[in-house]
């Protein structure tokens, strides 16, 4: 057969060496050990039958987490039932059972004094904040600016973040880690939310939904209503969505409780969907997010400037966008089977306002931030004879501005009044093709997708006599998937990728001083070269034994020109320091994921409707700086295993699911690809942790369902390595203590449905 046991279980734990081993989590261990020698079993029993898209018809449920078992990618699929399963309230909660993708929180303080709290984006496979791509249905959410206050901890520091987003108003939520397809750009993975649809609930035998929904998670004390209807017929369908939530502070499980905040949202989502004719359905979309918080009573052990414990923030944020799309199918049409145009408008805010009192004066500033954007895209496919097609255009226009006032009580300094951000736009053009050849080499499917993804940008300050200047960018992204049937139930592949990113508006154009005249400054560069990425990736999707299934999926990324502050002193323009946007160093990231599925009734007697969903992922990372220092990186995280046993009642009356979660330690340390200071910060090592949560459902009838989930059952106090791991345990003591992850808590919802 030419594969020996030896050489699968090298290529499934060949990232954890042998010295590591001993400090593996169980669960992760168990992973790789489980997937390697199934792997060889598997194999040996295989037939010689081939069908590239066996897989299709196997649900494999991982950890709450569909994978796509056809496809030559890494993606995981979180659909609407598994969102309620696990009680998702936040983006942070979409990936929490994710080995190699998580969401880091920011304490209060934890970046800067003038940055609220929060989850800002994911980190998937070590790379984070705007090298991740998020869109919802394929609107690109804004991106995150950087905190523009001295001294500048990294670019993944954010001071506006990207979370926009409410759970209840999603149908589903996809993964890509690591390597993207030729239709979208980044470097680092995507993840893209699914809006509710009404062709999720009308049928050509139900033309009415309605369902009402009530919700508390313990941990901010939060409550949840919402609402979702839908009606229509076989032309005409319509959906409206609605949700509302107001909670508090989230308070860790240590001694050192959270600053009191009070915090709202709502969000609403409409959708309008026409079928014209047999040839075209128009989609109309409106979605809108907002949401409110007021945090008060902060003091020094947030910044020491505060000198009483009377510090407020107040911030306000919200996104706005339209979008119209038109599905095109014609019956006999030589360029196309099917073509998605779809047009859309979006804006954007973020308005924070910091009050403090320094005890000489009060100190009152405002930030804001703010990003519109236009875009209409183009999506084709065509299948032929032996070819799947998919080619398509793309442009969009992203308008940036931001404010900034101060006004202080003594008098002394005049108010100032002007941006940290030039208001610039950014126009880009693209272009993409993928070619899927599929071939029978002795009766064995195989199949050849070469792509191009082009794309031109162009940035452009509003001010023609500032010193940012404009800037055009373009690159071309070629990949190259190839996918191999090896037998019925082994769909093996291997991707590689080019990737880019193109430097933000902020990293470009950013700009802050203290006041006018100030000593210091931040400020970006337009002179920035845009990163780039070369991701290679292997995989293995086996289903071998009915009601068994399990991936594993090696990666190896080069990153080019990570974009970071570089400190040049006070040897540019009089400053006594000044930060300024550089491309700093080179990168590499590797490492393996495992996930697998068993369905116990198919092999244990008596067993129906029990199971078993295991995941875990291990990564590893260094950087070199353009100084030729080499170093760890900081932003990979820890690896990572969840283990899921579950039963669910054949009739669907009912689920329990205990999930066990450990993740490993990790001690930061001097990292080449991002902002230094002169001398190394104290890191304390993050310690690992083990925790199991329970979730539960009950269908009570056919409209009445009940989910509940008690989240760290045992109560334990432990620490997210991504949000607390490049603090300085110097100066951030308090602030790290406040960032321990909740105790044990709760999130129960009912939903009544028509």
């Amino acid at each position: 057969m030419g594969v020996s046991q030896n050489n699968l279980f090298a290529q499934a734990s060949g990232l954890i060496h042998v010295k590591q081993f001993k400090q593996c989590h169980l669960a992760i261990c168990l992973a790789t050990l489980l997937g390697a020698g199934l792997s060889a079993t598997t194999y040996a029993n295989a037939k010689n039958e081939v069908a590239l898209n066996v897989h299709a018809s196997f649900p494999a449920i991982t950890v709450y987490a569909e994978r796509q078992n056809d496809q030559a990618e890494s993606i995981a699929t979180i659909s609407r039932d598994n969102l309620d399963k696990t009680g998702v309230s936040d983006m942070a909660d979409v990936v929490k059972y994710l080995p190699l993708v998580n969401a880091p929180f920011s304490v209060y303080g934890g970046g800067t004094y003038i940055d609220s709290a929060g989850t800002s984006s994911y980190n998937i496979r070590g790379v984070d904040a705007n090298r991740i791509g998020l869109d919802i249905d394929g609107v690109d959410l804004a991106e995150a600016s950087i905190s523009p206050y001295m001294p500048p901890a990294s670019m993944s520091t954010r001071g506006t973040g990207r979370d926009y987003v409410e759970p209840e108003m999603l149908n589903a939520v996809d993964i890509v880690s690591g390597t993207t397809n030729a239709s979208t750009d980044g470097i680092g993975g995507r993840v893209s939310f699914k809006n509710k649809s009404p062709h999720d609930y009308l049928t050509a035998d139900k033309s009415l939904y309605g369902a009402y929904k009530a919700g508390y998670s313990s941990a901010d004390q939060a409550w949840l209503n919402a609402v979702t209807g839908a009606v229509g017929n076989d032309t005409v369908k319509a959906l409206v969505a609605y949700a509302h939530r107001d909670g508090h502070e989230t308070d860790g499980n240590s001694k050192t409780k959270a600053f009191k905040t009070d915090w709202n949202l709502d969000a609403v989502l409409a959708n309008l969907s026409w079928n014209v004719n047999e040839q075209h359905q128009l989609n109309l979309v409106f979605d809108r997010y907002q949401k409110k918080a007021d945090t008060l009573g902060m003091d020094g052990s947030a910044f020491i400037a505060f000198k009483t414990d009377t510090a407020t923030q107040n911030q306000e944020i919200e996104r706005n966008t339209v979008s119209l799309e038109d599905i095109y199918t014609p019956a006999e049409f030589a360029l196309f089977d099917r073509l998605t145009s779809k047009a859309w408008l979006q804006e954007s805010r973020s308005d924070t306002r910091t009050i403090y009192d320094t005890g000489s004066y009060i100190r009152d500033f405002f930030n804001g931030y703010t990003q519109k954007t236009a875009g209409l895209k183009l999506d084709a496919q065509k299948e032929l004879n032996q070819q799947k097609l998919k080619y398509g255009l793309a442009f969009d226009r992203k308008e940036y501005s931001s404010d900034r006032h101060e006004v202080r009580s003594n008098g002394k300094t005049p108010p100032f009044t002007g941006t940290y951000l030039a208001d610039a736009e950014t126009s880009r053009y693209a272009a993409y093709v993928s070619d899927q050849f599929n071939f029978e080499p002795n009766g064995k499917a195989l199949s050849i997708t070469p792509s191009l993804r082009v794309e031109h940008q162009q940035y452009k300050p509003d001010d023609a006599e500032s010193k940012v200047k404009a800037k055009d960018f373009t690159y071309f992204a070629p990949g190259l998937s190839i996918a191999y049937q090896m037998t019925p139930e082994n769909f093996s592949y291997f991707k590689y990728s080019r990737g880019a990113r193109v430097p933000s508006a902020m990293e470009m154009g950013g700009s802050y001083e203290t006041s006018n005249g100030a000593s210091y400054l931040v400020m970006g560069n337009s002179d920035l070269k845009k990163e780039t990425s070369d991701a290679f990736e292997l995989g293995l999707k086996n289903t071998a034994f009915k009601g068994l299934k399990f991936d594993i999926t090696a990666f190896y990324t080069a990153y080019n020109d990570f974009i970071d502050y570089f400190d040049h002193g006070s040897s540019v323009d009089g400053y006594w320091s000044l930060y300024r946007a550089e491309n700093i160093a080179d990168a590499k990231i590797w490492g393996a994921e495992l996930s697998a599925h068993l369905d116990l009734g198919q092999f244990v007697p008596h067993s129906d409707g029990f199971s078993l969903a295991l995941v875990a992922g291990k990564s590893r990372g260094t950087a070199k700086n353009k100084e030729g220092q080499k170093t760890g990186m900081n932003s990979v995280q820890p690896e990572k295993g969840s283990l899921t046993f579950a039963y669910d009642d054949p009739n669907k009356a009912f689920g329990l699911g205990l999930t066990a979660t450990a993740v490993g330690a990790k001690t930061a340390a001097r990292d080449a690809s991002t902002f230094q200071t002169a001398t190394t910060p104290n890191y304390k090592k993050v310690a690992g942790y083990s925790v199991f949560d329970l979730a539960g459902y009950w269908n009570v009838n056919k409209s009445t369902k009940l989910n509940l989930a008690v989240n760290n059952i045992f109560d334990k106090t432990y620490w997210n390595y991504a949000s607390v791991g490049t603090l300085d345990a110097d100066s951030k003591a308090s602030i790290i203590d406040r960032a321990a992850e909740p105790g044990r808590n709760i999130v129960a919802s009912v939903e009544f449905k028509y």
